[in-house]
C-alpha cells in the first residue's frame, strides 16, 4: 500500500509538471492582469480578474474563418497526400528486396533528422522560379513531402510486424498483390496510418516559419500567421500576451482533443512502428 501511494504521488507530480504550462496559458488568456504583473497568487482564478475579451476579440475577427479554412486545407490535404504516399513507400521498403534498399532506408532516416527550417531557403529559391510563392500548392508540396519522409519509415516498421502469410493467403484466394495490400495490409495498418495522419496534420497546422516565408496575401494566412498578426496589432507595437495565449489555446484545443480521441491508435502506432528496423 505504501509503495502504491508513493507511486501515485510521483505520477501526480509528473502530471502537474506536464499540465502546468497549459494551465498557465489558460490563466494568462483570461486574466486582466498583465503578464509582467502575474504572481503565484494570480494563478488562482479570481472572478474579478477574469475576462473573455481576448477570446471575443479573436473569434469576432472577420478574418478568423479564413485562417481556419486555410489551416485545415494545408494540414488536411498535406496529411492525406503525404500519408497516402507513405503507405506505398513503407510497403515497398518492407516487402520488396531491391538493390540499395537498406541504403535508401538509412538515407531517408538521415534526412528526416534535419530540421525543416534549413529547407526554407532552397524551397523558396526553387518555388520562386516556378511561380509557386504565395499559392496553396507552394506550401502543400513541402508539407506533403515532409509527411512522406517521416511517415514512410513508421509505416515500414509497422508493416514489418504484419505476417506475410496473411498476404500469401489472400493471393491464394485469388487477390493480386495490390489487392492483398488494400484488403489485408491497409486495414491492419490503421493504427500507424492514424498516427501518421495526426502527426502530418499537426505540422502544417502549427507551422509558422515556412508559411511566413511563402505567404504574403492576407487571404492565404493560416492560424499561426493570424496569431502573430492579431497579438502584435492589439499590443500596439508589442505582444499582447493575453490575446497571444487565447489564440494559442484556441489553436491547441482541437489538437488536444484529437490526441485524446485517437490515444489508442497513437500508443499502438508508436510502440509497434518504432521497434523494428
Amino acid at each position: 500500500m505504501i509503495r502504491r501511494i508513493i507511486t501515485h504521488v510521483i505520477l501526480a507530480l509528473f502530471a502537474i509538471f506536464a499540465l502546468f504550462p497549459i494551465y498557465f496559458i489558460l490563466i494568462t488568456s483570461i486574466s486582466k492582469i498583465p503578464l509582467a504583473a502575474l504572481s503565484a497568487s494570480s494563478l488562482i482564478p479570481n472572478m474579478k480578474s477574469i475576462t473573455l475579451s481576448s477570446y471575443r476579440l479573436i473569434l469576432t475577427n472577420p478574418q478568423f474563418p479564413t485562417w481556419v479554412k486555410n489551416s485545415l486545407i494545408f494540414g488536411g490535404v498535406s496529411a492525406i497526400v503525404g500519408v497516402g504516399m507513405a503507405a506505398f513507400t513503407g510497403y515497398a521498403l518492407s516487402r520488396f528486396n531491391f538493390p540499395g534498399r537498406r541504403t535508401l532506408i538509412y538515407f531517408i532516416i538521415a534526412i528526416s533528422q534535419f530540421p525543416g527550417i534549413v529547407l526554407i531557403l532552397p524551397y523558396y529559391l526553387m518555388f520562386a522560379k516556378l511561380n509557386l510563392i504565395d499559392t496553396y500548392l507552394g506550401l502543400l508540396i513541402p508539407y506533403s513531402a515532409g509527411s512522406i519522409v517521416f511517415s514512410g519509415i513508421l509505416v515500414k516498421n509497422y508493416i514489418d510486424s504484419i505476417p506475410q502469410e496473411l498476404e500469401e493467403a489472400a493471393m491464394v484466394d485469388g487477390y493480386t498483390r495490390t489487392g492483398a495490400f488494400f484488403r489485408v495490409v491497409l486495414p491492419l495498418s490503421k493504427p500507424i496510418l492514424a498516427l501518421g495522419l495526426l502527426l502530418a496534420f499537426v505540422g502544417p497546422y502549427t507551422d509558422y516559419a515556412l508559411a511566413n516565408a511563402f505567404i504574403t496575401s492576407p487571404g492565404l494566412y493560416t492560424l499561426a500567421l493570424g496569431l502573430y498578426k492579431v497579438s502584435q496589432t492589439v499590443g500596439a507595437g508589442g505582444i499582447n500576451y493575453a490575446v497571444f495565449s487565447a489564440f494559442s489555446f484556441i489553436m491547441g484545443a482541437p489538437i488536444m482533443i484529437l490526441y485524446i480521441v485517437f490515444q489508442k491508435y497513437i500508443i499502438s502506432g508508436l510502440t509497434l512502428g518504432g521497434v523494428k528496423g
